[in-house]
């Protein structure tokens, strides 16, 4: 980690401490409850989300050239392969032929063809389609124009991104990450880690309660008083914005007992680290691990939650598993207290209670997270 990052940490931190109050900015905001439970507006929030980096395996799941793994993520089929010269392409799961999906949900480790079981079309590992029966019967069939269709896909921080929309195949994926992501990888143990533990589950409520949620510490001590308040100072963090992501410095109990110096200051030892990626990504950074969230909204009151938990390497031992998945335990016995209240919160949006949601000037980060979605939303309207 670079040094000037970390003594910048301890600088802000120390600060806030000293001021008894978390970094604000402006007098707080208010955004509409409508925008939390409108379907045009969830629809469009779908299709901006298409259009950005969406994290949708680890990559140690394709351990190998020639390894495969075929998945649906946000209603599309996609084919992911490790190509001969050690990269990971997507593809859409689609058979140029009649649109049939080409390959069954699941995973293999040695691709040789892909063949669509409605015609027996046949692909490549790279895409490109070999294989017609009774290829007489095309005569206008351009065969090297005819392969799986390729999505933007990039791997950073153990993990395969790809961009959905195939109209931004040649789009930069990494783009999408930016310098925030060359910061995460800077961690230790962070450019290459394991995946582990995944799973999906879904939420009643609207995906950006979900978000909202990860951008301040002012719930911690009463909403998590039972699982990790005792670890933080209550309502406290550090907020850097990079264009449309975001990194956030949840500062533990111990800063403030210890005082740590800022030489050798190491931040994953006395705070959390969140990096949040535009639109939907939320990578939560602990001392020797980190947990990535995706959210994919299904409409305007439900969401469905990708998990997946980075570690150092794979355990090797009964011992190192259970230190890992007590780690995961913890991390979802505390989204879990958070998800409930968000249920609670869309439940009550038809009472007509609330016209407006009121976040506070330590809250910003959320107000201003909608202000920056809005917007690209009119941005990507025709």
């Amino acid at each position: 980690m670079r040094e000037d990052f970390a003594v910048e940490l301890h600088r802000r931190a120390s600060a806030a401490m000293q001021a008894g109050r978390a970094e604000a900015q402006g007098q707080g905001s208010q955004v509409r409850v409508a925008r939390y439970t409108d379907e045009t507006t969830s629809k469009q929030e779908q299709q901006l989300l298409r259009r950005h980096s969406q994290p949708v395996a680890a990559s140690s799941s394709l351990a190998a050239p020639g390894a495969w793994l075929s998945l649906a993520h946000m209603g599309t089929a996609l084919l992911l392969v490790r190509q001969e010269d050690g990269r990971v392409q997507a593809f859409l799961n689609v058979c140029r032929h009649r649109g049939a999906r080409v390959v069954p949900e699941g995973s293999g480790s040695q691709a040789r063809a892909f063949v669509c079981p409605y015609h027996a079309w046949t692909y490549k590992p790279d895409g490109a389609l070999r294989g017609v029966p009774e290829s007489f019967g095309f005569p206008c069939l351009k065969q090297e124009e005819s392969g799986l269709r390729k999505l933007a896909t990039i791997e950073r921080a153990g993990v395969v991104w790809v961009v959905l929309d195939a109209a931004q195949a040649n789009s930069d994926p990494g783009a999408h990450l930016g310098e925030l992501m060359d910061n995460l990888e800077s961690l230790t143990g962070l450019r290459a880690p394991v995946g582990f533990a995944p799973r999906s589950y879904e939420v009643a409520a609207n995906w950006k309660l979900l978000v909202d949620g990860s951008f301040e510490a002012y719930h911690f001590k009463v909403a998590h008083r039972d699982t990790i308040a005792h670890m933080f100072v209550g309502n406290m963090q550090v907020v850097d914005e990079f264009d449309l992501n975001r990194r956030l410095y949840l500062i533990k109990s111990k800063f403030a007992q210890d005082a740590p110096p800022a030489q050798g200051f190491e931040p994953r030892r006395w705070g959390n680290l969140t990096y949040f990626f535009f639109p939907n990504t939320t990578i939560l950074v602990q001392p020797d691990h980190a947990q990535l969230s995706s959210l994919e909204p299904l409409g305007p009151n439900r969401t469905r939650v990708h998990e997946l938990t980075l570690i150092p390497e794979a355990p090797a031992t009964d011992k190192a598993r259970a230190h890992w998945e007590a780690n995961v335990a913890l991390y979802r016995r505390t989204l879990a207290e958070d998800y409930a209240l968000a249920e609670s919160i869309q439940s009550g949006m038809a009472s007509g209670a609330n016209e407006f949601f009121t976040f506070g000037t330590f809250e910003y980060s959320a107000s201003r997270f909608h202000e920056q979605l809005a917007q690209q939303l009119v941005d990507a309207s025709p």
